[in-house]
């Protein structure tokens, strides 16, 4: 068969090739156009959207088998794949050792999670980034697969460092892990479950008034990411006492050149109270208002979180203390609120300024259910 290379004027390359070319020939820098590939990639073999449970379920092993045939396919195909033995081992080292290996490095913290679960497309992609980065064609398994480990786990969020005899430590290493990505800047928002309900929330977050966004520390267009601490949450844990800290916060570690904080992460005990009313209407809600109502919650949850934290690590000074946020995030938060409702015509409109009046705050029955919720798994777990 004859190979040919791509013809620039045939416009965009496939997302299979896409993503193929990126693990053939890079050595794991990130590269948002080969998540974007991955994750339509995953969109099409859970025939998303809409988004179904059932259809979700094995993913993984189906999405392998796409790059896999096409990787042959395009051996063939394209004389820039003639050689194609990086990638095959790059996708050999993650489906083969490890994700299972993650799985089992987090036994303790994970042991709730399912794979179509965890390994949503934007974390794969970012497993194959580390796992490039370890030159899989020519390292052992093992070696590249224990480095790749160490790669990704770069999250430990609120864990307060105990000093014994002026000697600091650390948080156990089994303690970090990697969130799960749902938007990455340039490469989108991760399809799946969360998908419609962020889409909602991105929007409405890059649509609200800059003093807002001020007052919250929250610039859009400084939101590398945003992801979910897939940790099982514990409400009785010393470190989760801090108020407000079941919304998220930003990444401590994750700041960039000018010192802002990049990667915002939320709690996903939070994301699933949330999906509760979302995925369910009260009766006499139609399933796109109590998504919009869904993903402004969420807004106002990613706005609470950014608050706590600030910018970055030189946003609050030594006189700021919680006692003192706490009552401008509420402030920020109900004008927030305010502002949003005020843009919502026709019927929907009518029956939130309604339900504002009767309840006494805008978006009160979304706001007081996801609380509710969260009440709720609390009373399961302590109870």
């Amino acid at each position: 068969m004859t190979q040919s290379t791509v013809n620039p004027a045939d416009g965009p390359s496939p997302p299979i090739e896409v993503a193929l070319g990126y693990l053939n020939f890079s050595a794991g820098s990130p590269d948002p156009k080969f998540l974007a590939a991955l994750n339509q990639l995953f969109a099409e073999a859970e025939g998303f959207p809409p988004y179904k449970s059932a259809a979700a379920a094995g993913s993984l092993p189906r999405v392998r088998t796409m790059l896999s045939e096409g990787l042959a396919r395009l051996s063939g195909q394209r004389s820039a794949f003639a050689d194609t033995r990086q990638a095959q081992a790059a996708i050999d080292l993650v489906f083969d050792h490890v994700l299972p290996s993650y799985r089992r490095f987090h036994a303790d913290l994970l042991f709730h999670q399912g794979d179509d679960d965890l390994f949503r497309p934007l974390l794969v992609g970012r497993v194959f980034e580390a796992a490039l980065a370890e030159s899989p064609l020519t390292s052992a398994p093992d070696v590249a697969t224990a480095g790749a480990i160490a790669r990704l786990n770069d999250y430990v969020g609120h864990r307060p460092i105990p000093i014994l005899r002026s000697h600091k430590h650390e948080p156990h290493a089994h303690e970090r892990i990697r969130p799960t990505p749902l938007y990455v800047e340039d490469a989108g928002i991760g399809v799946g479950r969360y998908h419609d309900v962020v889409e909602v929330a991105l929007s409405i977050i890059r649509d609200t008034d800059e003093e807002v966004l001020r007052w919250a520390h929250l610039d859009p267009d400084l939101l590398a990411e945003l992801a979910f601490d897939p940790r099982a949450y514990d409400f009785d844990h010393p470190a989760n006492k801090r108020p407000n800290y079941h919304f998220g916060q930003w990444d401590p570690h994750c700041i960039d050149n000018s010192g802002r904080y990049r990667r915002l992460v939320v709690q996903q005990v939070t994301l699933d109270a949330l999906m509760e009313r979302v995925e369910n209407p009260p009766e006499g809600i139609a399933a796109d208002e109590a998504l919009f109502e869904g993903g402004a919650v969420l807004a106002g949850v990613m706005l609470m979180a950014t608050g706590v934290s600030g910018w970055g690590p030189e946003a609050h000074d030594s006189c700021v203390s919680l006692g003192t946020l706490l009552p401008q995030i509420a402030a920020y938060r109900d004008e927030f609120y305010q502002r949003l409702l005020a843009q919502v015509d026709g019927a929907h409109g009518k029956r939130l300024r309604a339900e504002a009046k009767r309840l006494q705050q805008p978006f009160a029955a979304a706001r007081q259910g996801l609380n509710a919720a969260l009440t709720r798994r609390r009373a399961a777990q302590v109870g």
